[in-house]
């Protein structure tokens, strides 16, 4: 099994991917987000990790981190579960071009992901950074800066706006 410096380590190395697709080739939203649900997905590993628990599947993981399910030990504040979740539906957009919240299944149009999309993933992987770096006090974690329009990132912690 998987260490918690393990996950803590992989997070970390697909933030920093995150941030060279992101100088490189900005416009790259579907890789960029799908890259920032990895390195929440190895975030939240490593948490779970902590109570000797490892999940093989989204839905075992989703499980374990959900505030409302009152029997878990690992369970996670709801903000924090509504990012990692949020986050997790963006990626399956950008890997599968599927609208999560489309309630009827027969959609004629791909959903494709789109700037606005980017940071709303960035604004979600940002609340799981800053839970897990609290929560295990990990100061080793690195503040990456990214290419985007928007202004409004400036309130984020561990992801800022890259100025040229």
């Amino acid at each position: 099994m998987a260490s918690f410096e393990d996950h803590f380590q992989q997070a970390v190395k697909n933030i920093n991917f995150l941030q060279n697709i992101n100088n490189q080739i900005s416009d790259c939203y579907d890789w960029q987000i799908t890259c920032g649900f990895y390195s929440s997905l190895h975030l939240v590993n490593a948490h779970l990790s902590k109570f000797k628990l490892h999940y093989r599947t989204h839905t075992d993981v989703k499980h374990a981190l959900n505030p409302e399910v009152s029997t878990s030990i690992s369970k996670i504040p709801e903000d924090v579960f509504v990012a990692y979740i949020s986050l997790q539906s963006l990626s399956r957009r950008a890997r599968y071009l599927v609208n999560d919240k489309e309630v009827a299944l027969q959609e004629t149009q791909a959903a494709l992901v789109y700037e606005k999309h980017f940071e709303k993933a960035i604004r979600h992987l940002n609340t799981i950074i800053d839970f897990i770096v609290k929560k295990y006090d990990c100061k080793a974690f690195p503040v990456i800066k990214i290419k985007t329009s928007s202004t409004n990132l400036n309130d984020l912690s561990w992801i800022k706006k890259k100025t040229d």
